[in-house]
């Protein structure tokens, strides 16, 4: 039987066929963004506590009430900001499927979207299915915004602004100065709007500080952002997430939710509406804090040269010293002579800078886990 592929020139993800090589290989993952702890022991009650009490059926399709109201009073806490929790908050399956969502809501055939590459893998497949063209620019060489690019590349045809903050693959968290380029963007280009991608806003290290969108007049009304509890606690199988927009927006995007996924488990929902209101940033920061410290310290003794992160899962480290191989070849050299499973960052760019030798690790894992890793790493 043959049919047109709608994406003849894809293939499965890097971080679907690394996992699936490290576990083929015995190698320590260190590939795919997803923690070796456990979620928190009164979260886990929680959940236990809601499928005894029989809530297993359908979710309201924005979500439970309740959660939605846990949502906004944590936005409040930590960011001293009013959410409406009616109005401006969509629980959604995952982080992913919040990003294509919104992407499906504002981009027609035609429209360009400016993507900050290195960039998450799955914006560009939603923006071209949506007839849309993904308009590569290149982060500067610290990972910081490059303003006059994104202000060149702007056109009558540019619809959506995707920025991911904290970054990744880099860790990279965007200043206030920063924040205000894009608050005045916004502001001479009216018929632009933002998508922003905040799924590490609680994971910032250093004593730095995640700036959100949402805090920001100009931009919250001219964007949606983007949130995951599956990186906040340690559960990224969960795939549970949500969108804060505002009224107009949050109106549009529901329309689409409502058709690729209508709701969210349930029991799930009232754990998290219950566990929320305990829930402690600080705890996560300070366990990851001293998990990429212990990394650095761990390959200090080797030839990778560690590239500053501050916040997310992930560092990123420079392997130029220990060989002349592509990242992707390099990678997969390490899977299956050396045991260990890394990211190569070309892969996300659509248009990869030449000669770039640079590798992702996630450190969100227990220390043993990094321990082998260093022990198979320390002969490079």
């Amino acid at each position: 039987m043959f049919f047109p592929s709608k994406f003849p020139t894809l293939a499965t993800t890097i971080f679907a066929k690394m996992s699936a090589m490290a576990a083929e290989h015995g190698a320590v993952n260190l590939s795919q963004g997803f923690p070796d702890f456990r979620p928190p022991q009164e979260l886990l009650k929680c959940i236990q506590r809601h499928i005894d009490s029989h809530t297993h059926q359908y979710a309201p399709m924005p979500g439970l009430p309740t959660l939605r109201q846990s949502i906004a009073e944590m936005h409040r806490r930590t960011h001293n900001i009013q959410i409406d929790p009616d109005t401006e908050i969509t629980i959604t399956a995952g982080a992913t499927q919040a990003l294509f969502a919104v992407i499906a809501t504002l981009v027609h055939p035609g429209d360009e979207v400016i993507v900050l590459a290195p960039s998450y893998d799955s914006y560009v497949p939603a923006i071209e299915l949506m007839g849309g063209k993904g308009v590569e620019i290149p982060l500067s060489s610290d990972f910081s915004l490059p303003t006059l690019e994104i202000q060149k590349a702007i056109s009558p045809k540019t619809r959506l602004l995707i920025v991911n903050n904290p970054h990744n693959p880099s860790g990279k968290i965007l200043s206030a100065a920063e924040m205000h380029f894009l608050e005045n963007l916004a502001k001479a280009n009216p018929h632009l709007i933002f998508l922003f991608d905040e799924v590490y806003q609680h994971i910032v290290f250093d004593g730095l500080r995640h700036l959100s969108a949402i805090t920001y007049p100009e931009l919250r009304k001219r964007a949606a952002c983007v949130y995951s509890f599956g990186k906040s606690l340690n559960a990224t199988g969960w795939k549970i997430g949500y969108i804060v927009a505002n009224e107009p927006l949050t109106r549009e995007i529901r329309k689409i939710h409502q058709y690729e996924v209508f709701a969210v488990n349930s029991f799930m929902q009232a754990a998290l509406a219950e566990y929320l209101p305990d829930f402690d940033p600080s705890v996560l920061v300070t366990h990851l804090q001293a998990a990429r410290n212990y990394l650095q310290t761990l390959l200090s003794e080797t030839r990778f040269k560690p590239i500053s992160t501050q916040g997310s899962y992930f560092q990123l480290y420079d392997y130029s010293e220990i060989s002349d191989l592509d990242d992707v070849l390099f990678t997969e050299w390490l899977v299956k002579e050396v045991g260990v499973a890394l990211i190569p960052i070309s892969v996300f760019y659509k248009n990869p800078p030449k000669n770039q030798r640079i590798v992702r690790f996630c450190f969100a894992k227990r220390n043993e886990t990094l321990q082998l890793a260093a022990q198979r790493l320390k002969n490079l």
